[in-house]
């Protein structure tokens, strides 16, 4: 399986992913038997490549079991680089010009939203891995779909743990500045009333975080959640904490403790806990062979990221088989919603929206530097 880069240049952006050239427009244009997906995510993060990464050992999978139909399948991956300018444009170049029906992948919530539009006026479909914000899937476009979970279905979950089990007097709630995480701050404020004595925002490339670390140390809080889509930012604020003498329990918020989150922060991670879909230690056959691919291929176990990734190659090439196109978006929304799709975490099933559900849910926590499963 090869990834492809494009480079486009408009709108003043220019979307792009150096470190995976395998290929050229020409090379793109000239094969034949094969079905191109279009793959979407800020690569030059540490979660981006892992999406991209995720997505690489789907075709790997779907190729080595004879592709589609005996075609190859071939992903075209851009770079969004968390912007909804670099992010639409990367999109229209992939359906205008790559000639693409089917785009997945994404971090970002906002550059989703802005996504969104683009792909209606193209009656493409869209399978989104990771953006949580809930109007995701409230467009009434019905070729949009989401394999995360949403902020509102995590709080349904989670803070009810907190408040009753973790048992805080005090709460600080740390997220960063855009959607999901101004969303996060404001169903805070609602769940923990009272508890929660301290909120503030941080840039999503944000790097220095001693400021906000003393200044969540004077809050007197003895529990801290962070809302923070990459490790780099969320790994260097628990450290930022240690660094300044401050001690509380930490949380990352529903599907935000990454599994290179104790490769930043290194012994400050340990006992951060969080709630998420998946943990490689799922007891599947599929799960199974995933994580050993994943190992195989790139040296490390994967996490949820991944498998997001995975699954938004995996589930379009099954509905691909299963609906005997590759090209009719409206057909493969059809089947999408019609059925259920085995992925290495359990059974994935969408509702009308185009959101997904699945088996379980799973604590999860930072032990020995590794991040473990430690509840059903």
């Amino acid at each position: 399986m090869r990834a492809i880069s494009r480079r486009h240049f408009g709108f003043g952006a220019t979307a792009a992913l150096s470190t995976l050239t395998l290929g050229s427009r020409d090379a793109v244009s000239q094969t034949k038997g094969s079905v191109s997906i279009g793959v979407i995510f800020p690569t030059k993060s540490i979660i981006g490549r892992q999406g991209v990464q995720g997505a690489n050992i789907a075709a790997d999978f779907v190729n080595a079991d004879g592709g589609i139909d005996g075609k190859e399948m071939r992903l075209i991956v851009y770079d969004t680089n968390y912007s909804p300018v670099e992010g639409v444009a990367a999109i229209q170049r992939l359906l205008t010009q790559d000639d693409v029906r089917i785009v997945v992948g994404e971090i970002s919530s906002t550059v989703a939203l802005a996504a969104i539009p683009v792909v209606k006026s193209e009656d493409a479909l869209l399978m989104l891995s990771v953006p949580k914000h809930p109007d995701v899937t409230k467009s009434g476009y019905d070729r949009v779909f989401r394999l995360n979970t949403t902020s509102v279905m995590d709080a349904a979950s989670f803070n009810g743990y907190l408040l009753k089990t973790v048992a805080p007097s005090k709460i600080a709630l740390l997220a960063e500045n855009n959607d999901v995480g101004r969303l996060g701050i404001e169903d805070a404020k609602k769940s923990f009333g009272s508890r929660l004595v301290f909120t503030d925002i941080f840039d999503v490339k944000q790097s220095d975080f001693s400021a906000l670390a003393s200044n969540t140390r004077g809050s007197g809080a003895d529990l801290v959640c962070i809302v923070a889509s990459n490790p780099e930012q969320s790994g260097n604020l628990i450290k930022s904490m240690a660094d300044v003498g401050f001690a509380p329990k930490r949380c990352l918020m529903p599907g935000f403790l990454n599994n290179d989150l104790p490769k930043v922060a290194g012994r400050a991670a340990d006992g951060v806990f969080s709630e998420d879909i998946y943990a490689a230690s799922i007891d599947t056959d599929l799960n199974r062979k995933f994580v050993k691919a994943y190992e195989t291929k790139y040296g490390s176990i994967p996490g949820k990221i991944e498998l997001l990734g995975f699954e938004s190659v995996w589930i379009m090439a099954q509905a691909m088989k299963k609906g005997g196109t590759t090209t009719d978006t409206k057909r493969l929304a059809e089947v999408l919603h019609s059925n259920k799709w085995t992925s290495p975490r359990g059974t994935v099933s969408f509702d009308a929206t185009g959101q997904a559900s699945s088996d379980h849910v799973y604590r999860v926590e930072v032990k020995d530097g590794q991040v473990v499963a430690t509840q059903r």
